[in-house]
């Protein structure tokens, strides 16, 4: 549950909207780009590879363009726009950054949070990938949180030692205190204090196999 959860927050940090179906229908789902846009978003893809980027979130926001019918040429202004944020995040997170934490960094950067946030959240993160609280700061962003409150309270969570079940969870509870009516600004504070505190440099902590329980 948990996996499939963290599955479907990435694929909504990168933006991967266009169905699975139509994907598999089209041997080449970029055809339908004019020839010259696709020269151009090939170069692209071809200078991100080169710089040892991610190439799924580009492809992702072509994708959703070509589903939507967007002209060719504004399809390749947000790719380009994907491509920067993608750079942008390399340089926040350094070299070692993996390709799920460069693409939710580069969501991030989509929604306002800033080079210098990012930067003081990988600084602290004490070996542990920081590509579920950036996701689910990126969704708490678009769900209506205060940037500066969202940022703030994911680095504050984070710096406790917080892990992804912890992020997970409170994403979880945030959905449901919107759906009910609540602020998405009070929802998060509420739900940020329920996060209990862990040593931010300790081991995540491994459930007890099931046939050793009360023994």
């Amino acid at each position: 549950m948990k996996h499939a959860l963290r599955f479907v927050l990435i694929a909504m940090a990168c933006a991967a909207t266009l169905p699975l179906a139509a994907r598999a229908q089209d041997r080449d789902p970029f055809e339908r780009l004019e020839p010259a846009v696709r020269v151009s978003f090939e170069l692209i893809l071809d200078s991100a590879r080169t710089a040892g980027l991610p190439t799924a979130p580009l492809e992702s926001k072509a994708l959703e363009g070509i589903s939507k019918r967007i002209d060719g040429r504004r399809i390749l202004v947000a790719v380009r726009t994907v491509y920067k944020s993608l750079r942008e995040a390399r340089l926040a997170l350094g070299p070692r950054a993996s390709a799920d934490e460069l693409s939710a960094a580069a969501a991030a950067f989509r929604v306002g949070i800033t080079p210098a946030e990012l930067a003081r959240l990988s600084l602290s993160r004490h070996g542990k990938p920081v590509t579920v609280p950036l996701v689910v700061l990126t969704d708490l962003v678009t769900r209506g949180v205060p940037r500066d409150t969202a940022s703030t309270t994911i680095f504050q969570l984070w710096q406790r030692g917080a892990g992804d079940d912890d992020f997970l969870g409170l994403w979880r509870g945030v959905e449901r205190d919107i759906v009910s009516g609540t602020d998405p600004g009070i929802a998060l504070l509420n739900r940020a204090r329920e996060v209990p505190f862990r040593d931010p440099g300790a081991p995540p902590v491994r459930p007890e196999p099931p046939e050793n329980r009360n023994l």
